[in-house]
């Protein structure tokens, strides 16, 4: 019965390789656990409950690479954290895979003394949780650990509570474990089962980890490893050029470039730690899925010149390596297809002369780097491998491409040859002329070649890629004969030849345009057993010859899926003719680049379905030299490759990027990569990416896996410096240490065909009875599942919203997002705050109506209990000043009235409000007296009025003293000097307040009256002359004259009383003359008149 897997990589990067695997307590340690494994100073314990990982503190390690002596702080620091098993079975540890040799502990207590202990490389525990075993083996540089599911068993079961970290963070595609050190980091979980890829994720829930899986055949195998994003240099002193990447199955990342000397890093027991002198040397790195190791590392090579071109792995992550050679030494196995150099003629290709030509070479590499498997020559006496006549970009001349058939399939390559003697076997196409392509199959080994032919016509040809139809090897005809369909891209050169052959004779018309231009060429076959029983042969069963009315050729051609025998593929490739844009499309028509849709027809050709052109809408010169291309499991087409010196001619200035670009500025000498979605529509991603220095790849491709990562190699840092971008900061090396350039293999995740949850809770925390409100900006998600984090979830095509909780609490929200096209799946997970109603509030001022310094103080209260509320966030704002406490005191600037107004943000239930009040004091006390005194009063009286504000409640009046009561007016009829005072009663604040006046008032009367008759005869009757007057006189002037004008009497004072007498004498009777002038604030009176005097 087969079994569904999980697969997940832990690696401690501890710079040791571990002792001989699992070790089996047999009691030599006194601890609970079943197994162990030392890594070096670092442990894994395998419990009956739980694995256990102690981790020593990086800090305290001072080995630098591989195969050093190692060096630790005298102190040293370990964390050690466990992985249990939420509602598991006991777990009952069993070895597997032993190694032959036991092991023998003869330290400490002698009752401790264990001999013939056995190890192993893989130990299990079956039924873990029912039908799940688990399983754990070495891996280079750490461990792995499988979960085996038996068919239908739901891994969902899975529940992973990791104890003693500090800290345990779900992101969108990694799992960060924080340790006290730093974070040990684990990417989405890649899955796989025998035939395809199934999405996995890791899914959090109530603080345990598990996982959660795509749709999936129930009866096959399931594969999950982790997937880890990086940039790092080779570290190499010596100046290394990159060429080639590409990838395991594990993720690990492999580049391949040249190497100029001894100080490339190799590991120990590689296959060639020995430069091999020569100009250079081949040079290969293995680094591990999060960039922070590196696993192997060799040369490969001879005495000459060595280079690869292209990279790729099989099923077992083998690395098979096609190249060029210039060495009659190089390392071939002793049983290899051809151990012999066939030289050629002394070529110059990229500025690098190779002085006895050149033969192809095809190696093949164990995946622990330790073992070169097979190695063999490949060309004739010509030179082999080197494109010297179509090259345009810089890097053109090292073309070429390897491809393996998975399960148990054989290696296809694709180059490009000037030999005339070039390897093949009947039937094929004999040499063309002058350069042809060729195409050759061979076993894994490199013990036989299976199949090789020509492909070309009379002029120049050359096949840069190779598509397997059927890359996982699915659809072998039978076990004995493991071959895939195929298809192949590449050039040809100016020709008059009408006819392009290839393989086994071709039943239909094989004739090509004739022209003076290089032109692009697609083509497909298949392998089929020799109609005349001497070997397979290669069949050509379609072609399409693009000649345009310029320069154009065909770099990359790649099938939909790695199962797809319908016949679909896409090209890219450059033009610098008249290539048509079709409308509706994303690009840049009249640019330099293209891609183009084919579908085989019927007719042994190709329908072109559709043409995107793209660039900075100028095809005078290229833009980009490409590397890699991919059509995703969705559609998406993927691109990547680089621009500016030492290309020879173009830049990277002005490209499109995308608003979500990763770099969206250049220095024209950058890497570009590109994204289209699957209808060609719009670009899901176009970005720059590099650093100041230029950018390059010397030749070569790189590769993306069916994810959309990149695996990309790069010269980088030429000039001897480090600031082309590498990551994380634990990558292997974060510096390139020689005095020009480093290989550096970047591993980018551009995640544009997986489903992507931007769901958000607005707000983040709110009041009962409110409902959750989310937000939502996803991406490529037909299917939503939301767990409200209260027991209850909800399923739709739409996002489920507004979700009502019942009582109080926090609640972790889950937000699965299903991508149900291509299903791919994302998750988004947050807290929500759900906090109880929300207490509504009054405002409150503390103060004295009749306080003369206004002093108030403020709050805001709970109306359920009057007590101050101090969870919200305020602003009181009161005549320009403001405050944000919840109670304070303050001084009102004026009387009267004061508006304060409060803004109130209850940041718990997200309700803001504003109150708005006014506070009243005492005004400032008014009293004033209102009258109509003149200065000379004609009226019979005078009218005095009150005139008070609102202060008062009453008043009175005083005059002289006395009270006279609240009459209104007062009345005042006798002309004097009065003080008068109104007095104002507050009641409210229990106070008066007086106003005294003075006031002079002034009758103006009849002036003076004069008699004109005295009779001053003693008899006290009208005996002497006054005049009658009550007035006040300021000046007052009285003379009395004779007839005969003599002044008899004169006087000033008012109140006189003459008595007719003048020299001490009486005047005698007659009639006497006066003149009265008297002054006062009424004016001036005069008067004259007679006085008779008798006796």
């Amino acid at each position: 019965m087969r079994s569904i897997l999980f697969s997940l990589v832990f690696l401690i990067s501890c710079g040791l390789h571990a002792q001989q695997g699992f070790v089996h307590n047999s009691g030599q340690w006194n601890d609970p656990s079943a197994f162990r494994m030392q890594m070096g100073p670092n442990s894994l314990f395998l419990t009956p409950d739980s694995l256990v990982l102690s981790v020593m503190d990086p800090a305290d390690f001072n080995g630098d690479h591989i195969g050093d002596h190692h060096h630790y702080s005298d102190t040293l620091h370990y964390h050690i954290f466990s992985m249990a098993f939420d509602g598991a079975r006991e777990m009952q540890w069993a070895g597997e895979v032993a190694y032959e040799a036991p092991l023998n502990y003869f330290v400490g207590l002698r009752e401790r003394w264990r001999s013939n202990v056995r190890s192993y490389s893989k130990v299990r525990a079956q039924d873990v949780y029912p039908g799940i075993d688990l399983v754990v083996y070495e891996a280079v540089g750490g461990f792995k650990f499988d979960w085996e599911l038996d068919p239908g068993v739901d891994p969902e079961q899975i529940r992973i509570h990791y104890g003693g970290l500090w800290g345990l963070e779900v992101l969108e595609k990694q799992l960060h474990l924080q340790t006290r050190f730093g974070s040990l980091v684990e990417g989405i979980p890649y899955a796989y089962q025998e035939d395809s890829e199934v999405r996995a994720r890791y899914d959090q829930e109530e603080g345990y980890v598990g996982y959660k899986i795509g749709r999936r055949k129930k009866d096959q195998t399931l594969i999950i490893d982790p997937i880890y994003i990086f940039s790092t240099y080779t570290g190499s002193s010596s100046d290394n050029f990159g060429y080639t990447a590409t990838f395991d199955d594990n993720g690990n990342a492999f580049g391949g470039g040249i190497v100029w000397g001894t100080g490339y890093p190799t590991t120990l027991g590689a296959v060639d730690t020995v430069f091999n002198g020569g100009l250079f040397d081949v040079a290969l790195s293995k680094f591990s899925s999060d960039g922070t190791q590196l696993l192997w590392s060799s040369f490969l090579g001879g005495s000459n010149l060595d280079q690869p071109y292209s990279l790729d792995c099989d099923e077992n992550g083998d690395l098979y390596i096609l190249g060029s050679t210039g060495s009659d030494d190089f390392g071939v196995t002793a049983t290899a297809y051809d151990t012999s150099f066939a030289s050629g003629q002394q070529v110059t290709a990229e500025y690098y002369t190779f002085t006895q030509g050149t033969d192809l070479f095809v190696a093949h590499i164990s995946a622990n780097g330790t073992q070169l498997v097979g190695s063999t020559y490949l060309g004739g006496a010509g030179n082999d491998g080197i494109n010297t006549n179509l090259g345009l970009n810089y890097g053109d001349s090292y073309r070429g491409d390897i491809e393996v058939g998975r399960n148990g399939g054989h290696v296809y390559i694709a180059s490009s040859t000037l030999s005339s003697s070039y390897p093949t076997l009947l039937p094929a196409t004999t040499h063309q002329g002058n350069q042809d392509g060729v195409f050759s199959i061979l076993s894994r080994n490199m013990t036989q070649l299976l199949a090789s032919t020509y492909a070309g016509t009379s002029g120049d040809d050359a096949l840069y890629s190779i598509a397997l139809s059927d890359k996982k090897g699915l659809n072998y005809p039978n076990a004995n004969f493991k071959y895939s369909p195929f298809f192949a891209a590449g050039s040809l050169g100016a020709s008059t030849d009408s006819s392009f052959e290839m393989g086994w004779v071709n039943a239909f018309n094989t004739s090509v345009p004739t022209s003076s231009d290089q032109n692009a060429v697609l083509l497909s076959g298949y392998i089929s057993p020799s109609p005349i029983g001497v070997a397979t042969c290669i069949v050509m069963d379609a072609l399409d010859v693009q000649a345009d009315t310029g320069y154009n050729q065909h770099f990359f051609v790649e099938v939909h899926s790695e199962t797809d025998t319908n016949s679909i593929v896409t090209v890219m490739g450059q033009h610098k003719g008249g290539l048509a844009h079709d409308g509706g499309l994303w690009g840049q028509p009249g640019s330099a680049q293209y891609f183009q849709e084919f579908k085989r027809n019927t007719n042994n050709g190709f329908d072109l379905r559709r043409t995107a052109v793209w660039g900075d809408s100028s095809n005078a010169t290229v833009d980009v030299s490409p590397t890699a291309l991919l059509v995703d499991d969705c559609g998406n087409t993927y691109f990547s490759g680089w621009g500016g010196s030492p290309n020879p001619e173009g830049n990277t200035n002005n490209m499109i990027t995308t608003p979500n670009a990763i770099q969206s500025t250049t220095d024209g000498r950058d890497l570009y990569f590109l994204v289209l979605g699957p209808d060609w529509k719009d670009a899901r991603l176009a970005t720059y990416f590099g650093g100041p220095s230029r950018e390059h790849v010397d030749g070569g491709t790189s590769r993306f896996d069916r994810n959309g990562r990149i695996f990309q190699a790069v010269c980088a840092g030429c000039g001897g410096v480090s600031n082309y971008p590498s990551f994380p900061s634990s990558a292997y090396s974060t510096s390139n240490n020689s005095t020009n350039c480093n290989l550096a293999v970047t591993v980018i995740d551009l995640d544009v065909q997986n489903a992507r949850v931007g769901t958000y809770p607005d707000p983040p925390a709110f009041c009962l009875p409110n409902t959750l409100i989310l937000q939502d900006s996803s991406a490529n998600v037909q299917e939503f599942t939301v767990y409200w984090g209260d027991g209850n979830s909800n399923t739709g095509s739409n996002l489920p919203n507004g979700h009502v909780y019942a009582s109080p609490g926090t609640y972790p929200v889950q937000v699965i997002g299903h991508d149900t096209i291509c299903d791919t799946w994302d998750t988004a997970t947050f807290n929500v705050q759900v906090n109880p109603a929300y207490d509504s509030a009054f405002t409150h001022f503390d103060y004295d109506y009749c306080d003369p310094q206004r002093t108030v103080t403020a709050s805001l209260r709970s109306t359920l209990d009057s007590s101050i509320i101090t969870d919200r966030i305020l602003n009181w704002s009161i005549a320009g000043v403001n405050f944000s406490a919840a109670q304070f005191q303050t001084n009102m600037p004026t009387a009267g009235y004061t508006v304060i107004t409060l803004t109130s943000l209850d940041t718990l239930c997200n309700v803001a409000e504003e109150f708005v009040d006014t506070v009243f004091f005492r005004l400032p006390p008014y009293l004033n007296i209102i009258s109509d005194v003149e200065d000379c009063e004609t009226q019979e009286f005078v009218e005095f009025s009150p005139a008070y504000n609102s202060v008062y409640q009453g008043f009175e009046w005083l005059v002289d003293g006395q009270n006279q009561g609240a009459t209104n007016p007062l009345t005042i009829g006798i002309t004097g000097i009065y003080e008068i005072s109104l007095v104002g009663y507050d009641s409210i604040c229990n106070t008066t307040d007086t106003l005294t006046e003075t006031f002079d008032i002034y009758f103006a009367g009849e002036p003076f009256t004069v008699p004109n008759i005295i009779t001053p005869n003693g008899d006290n009757i009208n005996d002497r002359w006054t005049i009658n007057t009550d007035e006040n006189w300021d000046r007052f002037h009285v003379i009395l004259f004779n007839r005969w004008g003599l002044k008899v009497f004169e006087t000033n004072a008012p109140t006189f009383d003459w008595g007719a007498d003048y020299d001490d004498e009486i005047l005698t009777p007659g009639v006497y003359f006066y003149q009265v002038e008297a002054e006062n604030r009424c004016g001036v009176v005069t008067e004259e008149g007679t006085l008779h005097i008798t006796y």
